[in-house]
């Protein structure tokens, strides 16, 4: 299930600054988007956010700070899942291609552990 499917993208920008920073405030996520709305539209979409289940928050002192439900590594996987199957039609070598075909240097550290998962991938299974 693609867990993020219904976000728009503000709600989807605010949620990559709660990633980026593991947790914020409404006025730091609001100084961390590109073309802000008002603080109060960033407010009421952390609240969208909060009724959605995609963020909680805790008081500290006199402001909420708010963070990520999913944990980040779901998240990747969510967004990832979007992506090879929005523009590459749900073919995952299709997506490695494009990657890699956008990349105008691997430094040979990349290409080691790329290798690496690619021999793992082609092993025999037990």
């Amino acid at each position: 299930m693609d867990d993020h499917v219904h976000l728009t993208r503000r709600e989807r920008q605010i949620m990559d600054v709660l990633y980026e920073r593991g947790e914020a405030s409404v006025g730091e996520v609001h100084g961390a988007l590109p073309d802000a709305p008002s603080y109060s539209a960033v407010r009421a979409l952390m609240r969208k956010l909060l009724d959605k289940g995609h963020a909680s928050y805790r008081a500290e002192g006199t402001r909420y700070v708010y963070r990520p439900v999913l944990a980040p590594t779901r998240a990747r996987r969510s967004a990832l899942d979007r992506v090879v199957n929005t523009f590459y039609g749900g073919s995952a070598a299709d997506a490695v291609v494009g990657l890699l075909g956008a990349r105008s240097e691997l430094t040979p550290e990349e290409l080691a552990r790329i290798e690496a998962i690619l021999a793992k991938l082609k092993a025999p299974k037990p």
